[in-house]
């Protein structure tokens, strides 16, 4: 997933830079270049890069720019180094204080009861106490910015199954039934789809696919389908089809189709990062103001509603859905049913282990 890789991507930054003084883009660029992530073939850009490390110092991350020649180099502040206690580097502790948050916020997680909750917040604390203040302030800072992998990786084998089986539908030519939500409505229904192309653009995955009740073709994100199921049966596919420049039109008519969504969050979260992640997963975003002044309130045109949902449940009460009212209302639908489902397994486990 895109944001899973550019997590990855920048946490490797990291890395990069405790090896060495300072770095120009083309050093960094060489040096990771020499270290492919596992099963990726694709390369690094400086254009990527570049989009990093102006990223990671928007967030806090502890860079310093420093001007040689013509050439701008970045480096890790030597004090926040120096106070790395050994044998750990400052990756190390942060991919471990950041890995032990995570795990403890999910919320089907054993370190969320009580005896072994005690145990990690004494972990916590004494991580905290080794942990520089520019680091830790980024580790705590960096949950709220990539919350929605927290929740993608939650979904990870449920796409991965739907994915698989709307491939093995193509490639047999055959018509399906999805459980989905079309772009730029709010419900989810079942339809009768004969899929052509299940191609990756834009950090997502999409469908296309000619849709039986209005016989046209339509485009559906992967995150918005919930359930998938192969008919018996073949289609016959139009020649002459362009299905790639075909998709590029469906996005743009979908775009055209979304909804002006508006939405407010909480004060501990770190709204200047999460804006960035969704200029980069939805556009342009609207930072709204109160009176003249800053607020927590935001706008934006989606048109994966579906997929934009699941996004925000996973920020639970510190992010609220203020417009449109139909989707405020399914939004609120969506966190009864999530907290309903918490309660049952917590009554699950209870029941299983009385003492």
């Amino acid at each position: 997933m895109a944001l899973q890789d550019q997590f990855i991507r920048r946490w490797r930054l990291l890395r990069a830079l405790e090896s060495g003084e300072s770095w120009s883009y083309e050093e960094l660029l060489a040096l990771l270049s020499e270290e492919p992530a596992e099963g990726d073939s694709q390369k690094w850009s400086l254009r990527t890069l570049q989009r990093d490390i102006s990223h990671l110092v928007k967030a806090g991350f502890p860079l310093e720019r420093v001007r040689m020649g013509r050439k701008m180099r970045y480096r890790l502040l030597r004090d926040y180094v120096d106070s790395v206690p050994k044998p750990f580097s400052p990756s190390q502790w942060a991919s471990l204080y950041y890995a032990l948050s995570m795990m403890r916020d999910l919320p089907s997680s054993p370190l969320r009861e009580l005896s072994l909750g005690e145990s990690v917040s004494g972990v916590f604390s004494r991580l905290r106490s080794y942990i520089p203040a520019a680091l830790r302030a980024y580790a705590e800072g960096v949950e709220p910015r990539y919350a929605g992998v927290v929740g993608a990786l939650r979904e990870h084998g449920r796409q991965r199954r739907v994915g698989g089986v709307l491939s093995e539908a193509i490639e047999k030519g055959r018509p399906a039934r999805i459980l989905a939500a079309r772009a730029g409505e709010i419900r989810k229904r079942w339809w009768k789809i004969d899929p052509y192309l299940l191609h990756f653009d834009g950090g997502s995955y999409h469908l296309l696919a000619r849709e039986s009740e209005k016989n046209a073709l339509d485009v559906w994100h992967l995150e918005g389908i919930e359930s998938v199921r192969v008919m018996a049966g073949a289609f016959q596919m139009p020649l002459g089809l362009d299905l790639k420049a075909l998709l590029e039109e469906c996005l743009r008519e979908a775009m055209n189709n979304g909804l002006n969504v508006k939405v407010r969050f909480g004060k501990d979260v770190a709204l200047h990062a999460v804006v960035a992640f969704m200029e980069e997963a939805f556009g342009e975003v609207e930072h709204l103001k109160k009176s003249g002044k800053s607020s927590r309130d935001v706008r934006v045109r989606i048109s994966d509603i579906w997929g934009f949902r699941r996004w925000l449940m996973s920020f639970g009460q510190e992010a609220e859905l203020m417009a449109p009212a139909e989707l405020r209302d399914a939004f609120a639908q969506d966190l009864e049913a999530a907290l309903k489902k918490y309660r049952k397994g917590r009554r699950g486990r209870k029941a299983a282990n009385p003492a």
